[in-house]
């Protein structure tokens, strides 16, 4: 969906967060670190601008009441290669489905069946449309400034 020198933005195909409940996109850094603090200062500040690009399309686009920007790392401890530092989208529509309105989101346990397919995930159209506006997005001033500060080309 999207991608840039540092990180990239993906829909997944089995999504923790149902499109009927605004969607679930994740923001990941393409050569590994743990934490967010392990970021040099231009990776810090391109996670920002691409955070609120994101953030700014799923409202634009989906129409999402709010957007929930979190990061989970939990179930990579045990991994052999351990936590990968990522950033969750988690919209938030008016009306929800599988959620509960004005509480955080809930999630079942790493390997529920929930998983397999029951949530759905973005159409081919919708991130598209995503696409397309943070492309949009990605050319206003701010977020210009922004890309010069992270060190990447206009």
């Amino acid at each position: 969906m999207y991608e840039d020198k540092y990180f990239i933005v993906v829909s997944p195909d089995l999504p923790l967060n149902c499109r009927e409940d605004g969607g679930h996109l994740i923001m990941v850094k393409k050569e590994k670190v743990t934490d967010r603090s392990d970021m040099t200062y231009r990776e810090a500040i391109d996670f920002m601008r691409v955070s609120m690009m994101v953030g700014k399309a799923m409202y634009q686009v989906l129409g999402v009441e709010r957007i929930n920007y979190e990061d989970l790392a939990n179930w990579g401890l045990d991994d052999p290669e351990g936590p990968k530092m990522h950033l969750h989208f988690f919209g938030r529509a008016r009306r929800q489905v599988h959620q509960v309105r004005g509480q955080h989101i809930s999630l079942f346990p790493k390997g529920h069946p929930i998983y397999d397919g029951h949530l759905k995930p973005f159409t081919e159209d919708e991130v598209e449309r995503l696409r397309n506006k943070i492309e949009e997005i990605s050319r206003e001033e701010k977020y210009v400034k922004m890309a010069e500060l992270a060190g990447l080309k206009p």
